[in-house]
């Protein structure tokens, strides 16, 4: 109730101190704004920090610009910088696609005697509305405009994983070779633990699409292997527009304790101790801080169990070996736990979801956390196409990885559905 009355506040600001031009700034859909003033066609604002942690800053920002068409409006951030590499990203279309502005749309200035950082908005000629934000969205609109685009008969069902703390439904989506009786095994996808991270929801879209393409690797995918994907982990957050990172008293990917907090951790755990063995592998996808050293590319973090972290590093080469997609890997973008943040000390509030799945799956092929830049990987630019790319190129390795590791029928040669006999997909 609190957040929702600080919201109403800042929209009532801005529109009193809305000039001739009607300058209307308020979050809108899965955004988060505090306007602290309207000065003429110049708004000072800041990410909200709702729900996080006490002393701690994260940088996502999201909001709806309505004013008169083609007229500019600064928009200033000032205190720490929350305007990433390839600077703030606009929707002209309610949020369904999105561009980057680009690193020299951001200028350095001084507000109030210190640095602040600012770039020019504006409402185009024939649209009444504007979003910008720190990084696209993926919300559950964009899954099921997805959805909606696969075939009738795709290998593909709707579960409900659960609902969330708010009464949302949960999607778990389940692909590939749906037979249990002739799966040879479980992958376990999951993204958006901290809810601002959506790039990472685009590279999850890519693997289920490579999973359902009408390929040699989808036929392989749906021969051999289910794929169970939770794209929302923290699906509230998501569709509130929250930053979710730092949450308090510890965000999801901390909760993978004893006594979960959150509804759809607790019933990601639960659905895990039932398949236990099937599972082969797991994929927890992440974006990682704003900027600087490890931020800047697409990486796997180390975890602290030496066998696991062979693992990883085994399929971190074939990553690099099989990628046709244009985000760039190497095969040594694996941070090694002892490294950077990635420490003990790191994990101290609770468990992470790797961190419960290498416990939980012991004889799993892979357990990894993949962390993927918000708007610039290895120099090149972080988009919704560049991400499913990647979630591509990550089915690729990872069908490569399964094989070598449990050879069996994986040629994907002759297979004319991945449709297992029997499976209805509902409709979404």
């Amino acid at each position: 109730m609190l957040a929702i009355l600080r919201l109403t506040c800042c929209v009532l600001i801005a529109a009193g101190a809305a000039t001739a031009g009607e300058i209307q700034i308020d979050p809108g859909p899965g955004g988060n704004i505090v306007v602290q003033r309207i000065d003429g066609r110049t708004a000072f604002v800041a990410p909200d920090q709702r729900d996080i942690q006490k002393g701690q800053w994260w940088f996502y920002w999201s909001f709806r610009l309505r004013a008169a068409n083609a007229q500019p409006v600064t928009i200033v951030f000032s205190g720490q910088n929350p305007l990433g590499v390839r600077g703030p990203a606009r929707s002209l279309d309610g949020g369904a696609t999105w561009q980057w502005l680009g690193a020299g749309s951001v200028r350095t200035i001084q507000h109030e005697g210190k640095p602040a950082w600012s770039f020019v908005a504006c409402v185009p000629d024939g649209k009444t509305e504007v979003l910008y934000a720190f990084c696209p969205h993926y919300r559950e609109t964009h899954l099921r405009a997805w959805l909606a685009q696969q075939a009738p008969d795709a290998p593909l069902r709707v579960e409900e994983l659960c609902r969330s703390r708010q009464g949302r439904p949960v999607e778990l989506l389940r692909a590939g070779c749906l037979d249990r009786k002739r799966s040879r095994g479980v992958v376990l996808l999951t993204s958006r633990h901290h809810a601002c991270e959506a790039m990472a929801t685009y590279a999850l879209e890519g693997f289920l699409a490579a999973v359902l393409a009408d390929d040699e690797l989808g036929r392989r995918w749906r021969e051999n292997w289910e794929v169970l994907a939770v794209p929302f982990m923290d699906k509230d957050g998501v569709e509130n527009g929250d930053s979710g990172k730092n949450r308090a008293p510890h965000d999801h990917n901390r909760d993978y304790n004893a006594e979960p907090l959150y509804p759809e951790v607790a019933a990601w755990m639960k659905l895990g101790q039932t398949l236990q063995a099937r599972v082969v592998a797991t994929l927890d996808m992440h974006c990682p801080w704003i900027r600087g050293q490890w931020n800047d590319r697409a990486y796997f973090v180390g975890p602290r169990d030496a066998g696991f972290w062979a693992k990883e590093q085994r399929f971190a080469a074939i990553l690099a070996r099989v990628r046709s997609g244009p985000i760039p890997f190497r095969e040594q973008d694996c941070l090694p736990f002892g490294t950077g943040w990635n420490t003990g000390g790191n994990y101290a509030q609770g468990q992470s979801c790797s961190g419960w799945s290498i416990a939980a799956f012991p004889q799993a092929e892979l357990v990894a956390s993949l962390e993927l830049a918000y708007a610039e990987a290895s120099g090149v630019e972080v988009t919704a196409d560049s991400a499913r790319a990647l979630g591509r190129d990550l089915a690729r390795a990872l069908a490569e990885t399964l094989d070598e590791a449990r050879p069996g029928r994986s040629s994907g040669r002759g297979v004319t559905s991945g449709a297992a006999p029997g499976v209805e997909r509902p409709r979404p």
